[in-house]
């Protein structure tokens, strides 16, 4: 299934889901709206209109009495006008009964009014009505009939207050339905959201981890990763693009390696070869040289070294990368690999009017390493500081013992637990590394801009074997900043000593000046 169909799934059910409880709510507010219109337009109406009709009856015997006594045609009057009264309450009352057909029972109080000795007597004829009614007959034409008047109104009342409190109950029994529905219905709608949430994460969260995985392996050089496609949706079509790629990414890294390897081992031999006839030639074996001529054939051997230090740096890159460098690893004090490297390039160092400053512990400081591996690393990062300080200055080169490694290193945590160290330190007085290439410059064929191009500056390759080298020795390389000017490099290197071997006590530097 597809990732947009995964989601237009969960998202469809959902809706749907909301869909139901807004159509529920819809007929349960639809329902309330009803039964609060039956409520206040009949039965609260109705009993308004009940109570009306019971003060109208008391109205009827009131007057009626009073007249008995006083013979007094306004009392008829009154009489007359509760009778209109009552009659058109009992009409209102009767129309309210036909809206709820017939559920307020009014029919007995209609017949009764009927009957009722006043109901048809018009209001002019009400005084003589009452007047030519004997003693006797008062109780039975007009007592009696007023008080089934009231039961029929009591009766009437009642059944309109039983309505009241039946629907009101009902509203309230809906409402509670509703509000537990509600919550059911809630609860549910979190579940089955937080299932299909949870479903379409891990649908879409596994294959994007494994490809974020295979990503940052291929990142580190690991060419032959492969990520699974698992079922078949986009995720499955970027694995097997991935993949492709990957196996392309492959072949062309072991065409290049293949490539470099063999023509770098092929430019060996012939570079070897040119470089002892230019020796002869300076040696004057051929025969005499002229100035210029010995000038041209110091410059056409100092490039071919310079060249054949660049295919040194391929073929021993070429190792690193297939992992078939083998290293000696011996006890050696790094004072004599400091100083052997530093000899090597004096010459170099000579010629360019830059001088060494080493400051070397005054007792010997030893580590497990390859000697010449370390010299190797040592003679790229004298190089590259001489190749790069302005004439006249000097290049200082410190060896020292460590306990800890710096706390702002992003490895300290990883380097603490493999102490005491021997940090080596390559300075010099150039124009610096800016701060984004710091880290750069280690990679293999970056060149930081360090003022204006050199000639002879390399390919970017020497900073490259030093950190492998370092990594080899399980220690640390980085590169920081010199006061007042230039950079520089440090190498970690764990000595191998639980505490260090001269622990709680002092080393006192010597200083030495190579010219």
């Amino acid at each position: 299934m597809k990732v947009a169909t995964k989601v237009a799934t969960g998202t469809g059910l959902l809706a749907i889901l909301l869909i139901g409880v807004l159509a529920y709510f819809a007929v349960i507010v639809r329902h309330l709206v009803a039964a609060d219109r039956e409520l206040t337009s009949v039965h609260f109406r109705a009993s308004t209109v009940a109570l009306d009709l019971l003060q109208q009856v008391d109205q009827l015997e009131i007057g009626a009495r009073k007249f008995f006594v006083t013979h007094d045609a306004a009392y008829a009057d009154r009489v007359g006008q509760a009778r209109d009264a009552f009659a058109a309450g009992l009409a209102e009352l009767s129309s309210l009964d036909g809206r709820v057909d017939g559920s307020l029972r009014t029919g007995p109080l209609a017949a009764s009014w009927d009957r009722f000795v006043l109901s048809g007597v018009a209001n002019p004829g009400i005084a003589g009505r009452l007047a030519g009614m004997a003693d006797s007959d008062v109780l039975r034409e007009l007592g009696d009939p007023i008080e089934r008047l009231r039961r029929e109104i009591w009766a009437v009342l009642e059944l309109s207050r039983a309505k009241i409190a039946a629907q009101t109950a009902g509203a309230a029994a809906t409402g509670r339905s509703a509000e537990r529905i509600s919550l059911a219905l809630a609860g549910f709608a979190v579940l089955l959201a937080g299932l299909i949430v949870a479903l379409t994460v891990r649908s879409i969260n596994g294959p994007l981890r494994r490809l974020v995985d295979g990503t940052r392996a291929v990142a580190d050089g690991a060419f032959g990763t492969q990520v699974e496609g698992g079922v078949s949706d986009e995720f499955a079509e970027l694995a097997r693009d991935f993949n492709a790629m990957v196996r392309r990414l492959g072949e062309l890294d072991e065409m290049k390696r293949g490539f470099v390897s063999n023509v770098s081992h092929e430019l060996k031999t012939p570079l070897v070869a040119m470089q002892e006839t230019n020796r002869l030639l300076l040696e004057g074996l051929p025969g005499p040289l002229t100035e210029r001529q010995r000038r041209l054939l110091e410059l056409n051997l100092q490039g071919s070294r310079r060249l054949s230090a660049m295919i040194a740096n391929l073929l021993d890159l070429a190792r690193l990368e297939a992992g078939a460098m083998r290293y000696d690893m011996r006890q050696h004090d790094l004072r004599d690999i400091v100083r052997a490297a530093t000899g090597e390039l004096e010459a170099w160092a000579d010629e360019r009017s830059v001088s060494f400053e080493l400051d070397l512990p005054a007792s010997p400081l030893t580590v497990r390493c390859d000697a010449d591996r370390m010299v190797q690393l040592l003679v790229n990062l004298l190089d590259n500081a001489v190749k790069f300080s302005p004439e006249g200055r000097t290049v200082s080169v410190s060896v020292r013992e460590t306990l800890t490694p710096p706390d702002d290193r992003p490895d300290a945590a990883r380097l603490a637990s493999s102490g005491p160290f021997a940090e080596v330190r390559v300075a010099d007085l150039g124009p610096g590394i800016p701060h984004g290439e710091k880290e750069r410059v280690f990679e293999r064929f970056h060149q930081a801009h360090r003022g204006t191009k050199r000639a002879g500056s390399g390919v970017g390759l020497g900073l490259a074997i030093c950190r492998e080298i370092v990594r080899a020795h399980t220690g640390a390389s980085w590169v920081a900043d010199n006061v007042p000017s230039g950079c520089v490099f440090v190498v970690l290197l764990p000595t191998g000593r639980p505490g260090g071997a001269n622990s709680g006590t002092t080393r006192k530097p010597s200083k030495e000046h190579v010219q």
